[in-house]
């Protein structure tokens, strides 16, 4: 790629260099080398190179059919660039305490629904860490229950015929395999974290390979209740009673929550926590009146609004025709 690691991956999009965003992918057991993060970089370099370059050869876009607009100009709605040069801005910002703890304050309220915290500030103020796209492990309780109810869970043949042993009627074991979480803020000297799913104009999944009623912010609130403690540090560190879901969309879709399945969905697990425990039935301990006030919705439009300049695509001069 032609982007060097001083240079900005693009200055509307991802205005920071290859070297910030490569320091903010997770750690891996037994990536010493950061493949892992070079990997992941080559999409963002990539989708920015073909965005720039079908720019320089279209000075005027104006009437082109969407099948010649959608791929080169992807970056324009894609949430992996959005949650990450939106977080990022406020990451490296001066006052950015201040800033996070204002942003929370839209998605939750003025103190966090947190009894071991009393402030943001409390929250924030730290060894705060910024991660994207991190794999958070299936818990073991949601996998045994998964082998045990399976066809509850799925209907077609070739799917139950795939979740056996060889040979045998045997479930395997781990059938889940880890949910990836699109950004984390974490407060390494607390346990506190914020996982974000990020969306544009996607809506969320409804189903993963073997549990056809699974859903994908049931599956993300479930991981949320799971201590990491076989992870590498700081991730290790999060503490799953000090931790909270933030939805992350356009405002358009909070003020019409209707027309995504998510807008349903949070709507239903703040409101009425018995629904958190019909979709994580293998989670009968857990105080979902509890867990239902850490689910948040927050939207692009919010963070523009608390840290100017965070959505800079949101604005006018922020669009190129």
């Amino acid at each position: 790629m032609r982007v060097m690691n001083s240079q900005l991956i693009h200055p509307i999009y991802l205005p920071f260099s290859v070297e910030q965003l490569r320091g903010h992918f997770a750690p891996t057991a037994g990536d010493v080398a950061g493949e892992e993060a070079t990997r992941q970089l080559q999409y963002y370099l990539a989708s920015a190179e073909r965005y720039e370059r079908f720019q320089a050869d279209h000075a005027d876009r104006r009437g082109l059919p969407l099948s010649e607009l959608r791929r080169p100009c992807q970056i324009e709605k894609d949430e992996r660039f959005w949650v990450v040069a939106s977080l990022m801005n406020y990451f490296y910002s001066a006052d950015r305490t201040e800033r996070l703890g204002a942003l929370m304050r839209k998605c939750f309220r003025e103190v966090p629904p947190l009894t071991a915290l009393a402030s943001w500030d409390e929250c924030f103020r730290g060894g705060l860490h910024l991660f994207f796209e991190v794999n958070l492990p299936s818990p073991p309780t949601y996998k045994r229950w998964l082998g045990e109810n399976l066809s509850r869970r799925q209907v077609v043949a070739y799917v139950l015929d795939a979740s056996r042993r060889r040979g045998t009627d045997d479930v395997r074991e781990g059938l889940e395999g880890p949910t990836q979480v699109d950004a984390i803020l974490l407060n390494a000297d607390n346990g506190f974290a914020v996982l974000f799913e990020a969306k544009v104009l996607s809506d969320i999944s409804y189903q993963v390979s073997f549990d056809a009623t699974r859903n994908q912010i049931a599956r993300t609130i479930d991981v949320m209740l799971e201590r990491n403690a076989n992870l590498p540090e700081p991730l290790s560190l999060r503490q799953p009673e000090r931790t909270l879901f933030a939805m992350l969309t356009p405002e358009m879709f909070r003020q019409y929550p209707h027309s995504r399945l998510y807008g349903w969905l949070l709507d239903e697990y703040r409101n009425n926590p018995a629904a958190l425990a019909r979709d994580l039935p293998h989670g009968q301990s857990a105080d979902w009146s509890e867990v239902a006030r850490r689910i948040g919705w927050l939207t692009w439009e919010d963070c523009e609004q608390v840290l100017p300049g965070s959505c800079p695509w949101l604005t006018p001069k922020g669009h190129s025709v």
